[in-house]
């Protein structure tokens, strides 16, 4: 058997009223619920519970992507990737999700996530989605 943490990064500061004011999280939510000073802090903690799930002995950790909505703060799973890299040492990192439509060129996302294997000596795992 094997342990995995998977993390979506939720916004957790969404307003007590929210379900109220809101249809959703997803697509429509609107900007202004993101708040500048604490995004930092919420980037920093869930970066940190990543890599403690490697100090812990997790098998990996699983990433992915998601856009404009209060469930998930990831937009660009590379880059996250690209940070657990360094701050991780043995738990394989996966990707599950570079929404290929949103790029120019699929090619970029296939060397970005060459270079994230090389640099993890071969700990990436990479998926793909088509996206909504």
């Amino acid at each position: 058997m094997k342990f995995w943490m998977f993390h979506l990064m939720p916004w957790p500061y969404l307003p007590n009223d929210f379900d109220e004011k809101y249809d959703t999280a997803w697509v429509t939510c609107p900007n202004a619920l993101f708040d500048p000073e604490r995004g930092p802090e919420v980037y920093h903690r869930y970066i940190n519970q990543l890599a403690y799930a490697d100090e812990l002995g997790f098998d990996g950790v699983v990433i992915n992507e998601h856009h404009q909505n209060a469930y998930g703060l990831m937009p660009s799973p590379n880059v996250i990737a690209g940070m657990l890299a360094r701050r991780t040492k043995n738990a394989k990192i996966a990707i599950l999700g570079n929404g290929l439509p949103l790029r120019a060129n699929p090619l970029r996302v296939a060397e970005e996530i060459a270079m994230l294997d090389v640099v993890t000596r071969g700990r990436v795992i990479s998926g793909f989605v088509r996206g909504i």
